[in-house]
């Protein structure tokens, strides 16, 4: 059984990170370009994929990810402790691209120049959970 969750773990961080990625991709075009974006139907695309995709992966990798914790006797490893911190910082990352995304198509705010850093802190953020998942160094 621990296969089965840990391939459907798998399958829901590729998703999740794929839409994070999409939405960075929408709010670096939204500061490079924010005339193009107000209204426009690419952030009203990537906030459905995000309310259809993104988040329900979120959700699942969330509980695969407990599923498995748990299931391996691994709930009070320090690897695992130490992977939640950036594990938490991605989901709360989500949040805030979402919400400044529906708010500069919803209402018009501009998008504060952080969200550029954004695609390479995702990617940074999902190394090391990568590594922390991988090598489970103690």
């Amino acid at each position: 059984m621990y296969l089965y969750v840990k391939a459907l773990h798998v399958f829901a961080v590729v998703a999740f990170i794929g839409g994070m990625l999409a939405m960075a991709l929408a709010l670096r075009v939204a500061i490079a370009a924010p005339r193009n974006m107000d209204g426009g139907r690419f952030g009203e695309t990537i906030l459905r994929w995000g309310g259809f995709v993104t988040t329900p992966a979120l959700a699942v990798v969330w509980m695969s990810g407990f599923t498995m914790a748990f299931g391996a006797g691994w709930e009070s490893s320090p690897w695992l402790l130490l992977k939640m911190i950036p594990v938490v910082l991605l989901t709360g990352l989500h949040s805030l691209q979402a919400t400044a995304l529906r708010r500069l198509l919803r209402e018009g705010k501009m998008v504060g120049p952080l969200f550029r850093a954004a695609p390479v802190a995702i990617l940074v953020t999902f190394a090391c959970i990568a590594w922390l998942a991988v090598t489970k160094p103690f």
